[in-house]
């Protein structure tokens, strides 16, 4: 990797192609050569598809990999979420959407790519994970001209594809589906977003009835989204925690629900102004899981 990133530094591009073909056929298990390489097509070229083909690729070696499977998934949702942003600087779409601002000061990763000005601000998994800013350059506009409403890959199907196909390889568990809920539920952007979330939530209550993971995403889902300074969210507090009595009575661990939804809850009760009533309801609940 630090030869690599040395001939890419210099700018040797050619050079640089072929180090890095002949390292993913030397090493076509390993995870990160397959994320560097969609790293690099993204922000060096602004090639989507060329990055896609990569992940694509990647995930057919690396089947016990959940970081890449994830990567993959998350690189798909934020295309989603700048098809979601051009549309509205395009005035092709009227509704109101949620859009999160990153500062905009230089930031640098463990192996050297500049990851300033992010428009969306996406939770990493890894420290050399693929960020919004990285497709900056990715030409969004026939995609955004089209119906989201009858188009399929606007609707979620590629996610959701990647989230079907990771359910059949070995690193599959309850904890990996909760990541994957986690990452999807962080781009409040994207239109299809309750649709994926209620779609990875039903496999994980399918496959995994009674687990903790379960039980959290479950528990949740109802304010995933909604700004806890926003008048929605006290409407919505109230069947998550009508959902945290349900599943107290039949989750299989308890107690590894309960530090679950304590730490989301004391998370929630660390923002500043966040209203007295409200502070007061998590405080109860908080108390009753100890």
């Amino acid at each position: 990797m630090s030869y690599l990133e040395y001939v890419r530094q210099a700018k040797a591009t050619k050079k640089f192609k072929g180090v890095l073909t002949s390292a993913i056929r030397l090493h076509p298990t390993k995870s990160e050569l397959w994320l560097y390489a969609a790293r690099w097509t993204l922000e060096s070229e602004a090639d989507m598809n060329g990055a896609r083909s990569y992940m694509q690729r990647g995930t057919r070696f690396c089947t016990r990999s959940k970081e890449l499977w994830i990567e993959y998934a998350k690189l798909e949702m934020i295309y989603l979420a700048k098809i979601v942003t051009r549309r509205k600087i395009l005035g092709l779409d009227i509704e109101e959407f949620s859009e999160t601002l990153a500062n905009l000061e230089e930031i640098t990763d463990d192996i050297g790519f500049p990851t300033a000005e992010d428009v969306i601000a996406i939770p990493d998994f890894k420290t050399h994970a693929i960020r919004p800013s990285m497709i900056e350059g990715v030409k969004v506009d026939s995609e955004a001209v089209k119906d989201p409403m009858t188009t399929p890959a606007l609707n979620g199907a590629i996610p959701l594809a990647i989230f079907d196909a990771a359910r059949k390889q070995p690193f599959f568990c309850p904890a990996a589906a909760e990541d994957f809920f986690d990452m999807f539920a962080s781009f409040t952007q994207v239109r299809c977003l309750p649709k994926i979330l209620q779609h990875v939530l039903n496999s994980m209550m399918e496959s995994y009835p009674g687990d903790s993971c379960t039980c959290s995403c479950y528990i949740r889902q109802p304010v995933l989204g909604i700004d806890p300074m926003s008048p929605e969210f006290p409407m919505a507090i109230g069947p998550t925690l009508d959902r945290l009595k349900e599943v107290m009575a039949t989750a299989k661990s308890k107690t590894e629900l309960s530090k679950k939804i304590k730490v989301w809850l004391e998370r929630i009760l660390g923002l500043d102004e966040l209203d007295p009533g409200i502070q007061t309801v998590l405080r109860h609940t908080i108390r009753k899981l100890e």
